[in-house]
């Protein structure tokens, strides 16, 4: 994990960033492989929803997207992730309307 937002440290309950996805999700890291692993091969976007009993907390639900990203504009070698925790109860995200 290159960057995560400090949102995230509530969810996983540590800071996740320059981690490898085995040491984030433990037994659910084969799920975010084969997810991202076909946002590179299909360079497409991709969006799901994810429960995180795993971490024992099944009454959390992630929503996710994955975005590929391109330094060539054809090969994937990036994928920037937008999550979003239900949940929680109410979480600022610091987006105002204008």
């Amino acid at each position: 994990m290159r960057l995560a937002g400090t949102a995230l440290y509530g969810v996983y309950g540590r800071e996740i960033t320059g981690r490898s996805l085995s040491e984030i999700y433990g037994a659910a890291a084969d799920y975010w492989r084969s997810e991202l692993a076909q946002v590179v091969r299909e360079r497409r976007p991709s969006v799901g929803a994810h429960n995180l009993a795993w971490r024992g907390a099944s009454h959390l639900s992630l929503l996710w997207l994955r975005l590929p990203l391109s330094s060539n504009g054809r090969d994937v070698d990036m994928i920037m992730g937008f999550d979003v925790v239900l949940g929680m109860g109410q979480v600022a995200s610091g987006i105002k309307a204008a």
